[in-house]
């Protein structure tokens, strides 16, 4: 039961996880003395144990690509992420498309194999996240841009010819050059944008290849004291798999209106949220405008 489809594929999957965010403080701001790469350095090794607790959420998810656009309501489970369509192609969804969301819905949590399905996909997903994010210091080159600024850093990130990636998905990351912005006091990531600098090949190019200037943007907002979350996800891929098959994706996710989910909560809870969320957006289209002030 994807959302808006698998983060660009395998290709910048786990680019997007080096700005997901440490939820431990640092014990003191940014020195002078310490590199870039060093603080890089402690933003993902507060991160990987930080995953380690879980924390969910519910949000409002607007995505926009040629295939499709649509905004869905989604809640973050122990099951894996369940989502409900609210509008396609910029308009509420009509009587007949909301009954067959229900049916979706309702045929997915009580669907076994469907959620095992889901939850070890996410699962797959976050451990690839995890080890790629474990090579992230080493595999790059790291510089300050400037000196820091209300509290902040700009960091811009560059391909370290020293590192041999370990596989494909390390190769596509690699590749990598662009710039993020990390909040010294907290040591998180606020901002990373970055773009394949080189094509890249799989098995000479027989295997398939990424496209020189696939990119993508990711941005994220304090959504609690101890959590951050992304609300921009943007992605510019082209090249192709197995020579024939064309590899695109033109995705720009906003996700908005974040709020905390109940440790423990079910799918079936969690659809009572998404038909609640549902029922709100009818009410407020039935609630006739404010007359304009005189």
């Amino acid at each position: 039961m994807p959302g808006c489809g698998r983060f660009a594929s395998i290709v910048l999957l786990a680019a997007a996880a080096i700005p997901v965010l440490a939820q431990v403080p640092a014990t003191a701001p940014q020195s002078d003395a310490q590199s870039a790469r060093d603080l890089v350095r402690d933003v993902i090794y507060n991160e990987l144990h930080d995953r380690e607790r879980d924390s969910h959420w519910e949000y409002r998810s607007a995505c926009l690509s040629p295939a499709q656009d649509v905004v869905r309501e989604q809640v973050e489970t122990t099951s894996g992420p369940v989502f409900r369509l609210i509008e396609q192609d910029g308009k509420p969804l009509s009587a007949t498309q909301q009954g067959r969301e229900n049916e979706r819905l309702d045929d997915y949590i009580h669907d076994p194999g469907q959620i095992a399905l889901v939850e070890r996909t996410h699962d797959n997903d976050e451990a690839q996240v995890a080890a790629i994010m474990q090579l992230v210091p080493d595999a790059f080159l790291f510089d300050y841009e400037g000196p820091p600024a209300a509290g902040v850093a700009r960091i811009a990130f560059r391909p370290d010819p020293a590192f041999v990636p370990p596989n494909y998905q390390a190769r596509i990351v690699h590749a990598l050059t662009g710039t993020m912005i990390v909040d010294l006091r907290l040591k998180r990531a606020i901002d990373m944008t970055g773009s394949v600098a080189e094509r890249v090949d799989f098995g000479y190019g027989l295997l398939g290849h990424v496209e020189k200037g696939s990119s993508f943007h990711i941005h994220r907002q304090q959504v609690s004291a101890t959590h951050w979350k992304a609300d921009v996800i943007e992605t510019h891929v082209k090249g192709k798999v197995l020579i024939v098959k064309s590899l695109s994706k033109d995705q720009r996710e906003i996700r908005s209106d974040f709020r905390s989910v109940p440790s423990g909560t079910t799918l079936a809870e969690a659809k009572e949220m998404l038909d609640q969320a549902a029922d709100q957006g009818v009410q407020a289209r039935l609630v006739p405008a404010a007359p304009a002030e005189k």
